[in-house]
C-alpha cells in the first residue's frame, strides 16, 4: 500500500479501530445510488472504511434481559465514536492537502428520494464500502461482520479526492458466517428469508445475503413498537405486543397504528437514553432490538449461547408508572391481562 494508506491505516488504529480499509470509485462502480462516492464529496476519488467492536458483557447482559441501558449507551456511544474519528480523519486529511468528508454513523437520508421518511435510503452506505474493501463481508443477515467479532461491530467511513490503493474483499473462504441461520431466529419480525438470497455487485464483484421481506418489519420490531415473538416465548426490550400482519399491504397501516400508540407509552423508568431518527421527528426512541446483528459473534459456540440467553429471557411488559418488567411468558401474560383495559390498549 501506498504510504497514505499506511498513514490512515495506523491512525485509526491507534484511535480504536479493529480494521481499516480502502474503497475507490473503480471498486464501487456499478453499485446502487448508496455506493457513490461523490454524493458525499463531488472529486472523491476513494472511501476508508473502519469497523469498532461493541462490548461483549454488555451485549450478553442485554440478551438475558438483565441490563438494557448499559448495551443501549455503549452503542450510541460507538455510533457517537464512530462519526467523531471519521470527522478527525477527515480534518487530518484536509490538513495534508486533500478534500475529505466523513460520513455519520447513522441517521442520515437522502430527503430528495420521494418516501425517505419510509424508506430511509443512507447518504453512502457504510456496507458496501465496508464488504468491498475486506473490512469485513457480508452474513446471512446482511450484516457485516469481522472473523473473532462476528457482526457485534459498527462501522464508520470517511471519502476523500486522494487517490488511495484499495484494498481486496474478503475470501468467501475466510467469511466469519457459518450460514447457522441463528440469526433468522433471533428475528421477532421474520425479515429474513431462511433460504432465498439477494445480492450486489460492486467494481463487478458481487456479494450475497439472504433476501428480506418488507423493510417495515424490521421497523416495526426494530423501531421498538412492537417485540413480542409469535411464539410467545420470548421478547426483545420492547413491551409492545402488536400482532404482525402477514401480508404486507396490511403492514404499513398496522406500524401507523403501533407508532401513534407508542407515543402515548409512559416514559421509561430506567435512566436517561434513546435517540431521535429524523423520520419520525419527536419521537424518543430506544435500542430494543437488533438482535441479528449483536447475537453473532463469528463463532458457533458463542452465537448458540447468545441465541439461547435471547430466547429464554423471557418476555417485558411496562407497567402503568414507566417501569420495565421482565417475567416469564406466562407470567407476563398473567400481569398483562391485570392491567387496565385502557393500559392494554396502548401496546396491542
Amino acid at each position: 500500500m501506498s504510504s497514505l494508506n499506511d498513514f490512515i491505516e495506523s491512525f485509526l488504529l491507534e484511535r480504536g479501530a479493529i480494521k481499516v480499509g480502502f474503497a475507490t470509485r473503480e471498486t464501487l462502480s456499478g453499485g446502487p445510488p448508496s455506493a457513490d462516492l461523490t454524493y458525499i464529496l463531488s472529486g472523491a476519488r476513494s472511501a476508508i472504511s473502519f469497523a469498532l467492536p461493541l462490548d461483549r458483557d454488555k451485549i450478553r447482559a442485554y440478551l438475558g434481559k438483565k441490563n438494557h441501558l448499559e448495551h443501549e449507551q455503549d452503542n450510541i456511544s460507538a455510533n457517537i465514536k464512530s462519526s467523531s474519528l471519521a470527522k478527525a480523519l477527515a480534518l487530518e486529511l484536509e490538513s495534508r492537502g486533500f478534500a475529505a468528508k466523513r460520513v455519520h454513523a447513522n441517521l442520515v437520508y437522502r430527503h430528495e428520494v420521494v418516501g425517505w421518511e419510509l424508506s430511509m435510503p443512507p447518504d453512502l452506505s457504510h456496507r458496501y464500502i465496508a464488504v468491498r474493501s475486506g473490512v469485513g463481508s457480508y452474513g446471512w443477515s446482511g450484516n457485516v461482520g469481522m472473523k473473532d467479532y462476528g457482526t457485534a461491530i459498527l462501522l464508520g467511513t470517511v471519502v476523500t479526492e486522494a487517490e488511495l490503493d484499495p484494498t481486496d474483499p474478503v475470501p468467501s473462504e475466510e467469511s466469519f458466517c457459518d450460514n447457522c441461520r441463528l440469526c433468522v431466529g433471533a428475528c421477532a419480525s421474520g425479515m429474513f428469508s431462511a433460504n432465498r438470497e439477494t445480492s450486489v455487485t460492486l467494481g463487478g464483484v458481487t456479494f450475497t445475503h439472504s433476501a428480506r421481506k418488507s423493510y417495515f418489519l424490521c421497523q416495526f420490531v426494530c423501531g421498538g413498537f412492537t417485540g413480542l415473538h409469535k411464539s410467545g416465548k420470548w421478547s426483545t426490550w420492547s413491551p409492545g405486543r402488536f400482532d404482525i400482519p402477514k401480508k404486507e399491504d396490511e403492514l404499513f397501516p398496522a406500524l401507523a397504528k403501533a407508532v401513534e400508540k407508542y407515543q402515548r407509552w409512559p416514559e421509561r423508568k430506567d435512566g436517561a437514553s434513546g435517540y431521535e431518527n429524523p423520520a419520525l421527528k419527536g419521537a424518543n426512541l430506544r435500542l430494543t432490538c437488533a438482535n441479528c446483528q449483536i447475537i453473532c459473534w463469528g463463532n458457533k459456540e458463542d452465537t448458540a449461547a447468545n441465541y439461547k440467553l435471547l430466547t429464554s429471557s423471557g418476555c417485558v411488559i411496562q407497567r402503568p408508572d414507566g417501569r420495565i418488567i421482565t417475567m416469564t411468558p406466562a407470567e407476563a401474560d398473567k400481569a398483562f391481562a391485570a392491567m387496565s383495559t385502557e393500559h392494554q390498549s396502548l401496546y396491542r
